[in-house]
């Protein structure tokens, strides 16, 4: 019995190092769809710039300008209806450190670079401060927070195999409570 939860429990240690570390390899992409040669959005495409161009091949950056049929395709077609979006991961709309922040119109005003760089930097580094939240205008409340939150942190690879591992630990140990109960059942009966 000791030697078994002792190979559970190694299992568990390894895979949790063995997935960190391949989910850290992971890409995260990021996609500005927007007004990207007007004056006044100048500033935030160089704060974008200035923030992204930190992260060299960790990040792919696509840039998609609003004046060009690629741009406003995608636009139609993920429903962007502000003059800047920026979408890391498909999504616009983050929890950080348990405030929401939304990437569209001016950088300054409605997100600041700080924002930008915590969330590539956490989606990199897999942390839990920076929750994805669905790309939705409406404002969902605290229960829409709470089940993105729940619903982010529990699809994460760790969690998953933690869980598995887990439950296999556990029908195990049912399993062989259930044989001794009936081995001795059986000796009580002779």
């Amino acid at each position: 019995m000791n030697k078994l939860v002792l190979l559970i429990f190694a299992f568990c240690i390894l895979s949790f190092t063995n997935v960190s570390g391949a989910y850290a390899a992971v890409k995260v992409d990021v996609i500005v769809v927007g007004d990207i040669s007007h004056g006044p959005m100048q500033p935030t495409v160089s704060a974008i710039k200035e923030v992204t161009s930190k992260y060299g091949d960790q990040i792919n950056v696509t840039w998609l300008d609003l004046e060009t049929a690629e741009g406003t395709k995608y636009a139609d077609e993920h429903g962007l209806s502000a003059h800047m979006n920026v979408l890391i991961n498909g999504h616009y709309q983050f929890l950080v450190n348990g405030r929401k922040v939304t990437f569209q119109w001016f950088e300054g005003v409605q997100w600041q670079k700080n924002d930008l760089n915590e969330v590539i930097s956490g989606l990199l580094n897999n942390s839990p401060n920076v929750v994805t939240l669905e790309n939705a205008p409406a404002d969902n409340g605290l229960f829409g927070i709470v089940m993105s939150s729940v619903y982010s942190i529990l699809l994460q690879p760790p969690i998953i195999i933690a869980a598995a591992i887990v439950l296999v630990a556990v029908l195990f140990l049912v399993r062989r409570s259930r044989k001794r109960k009936a081995e001795r059942n059986r000796k009580q009966a002779k």
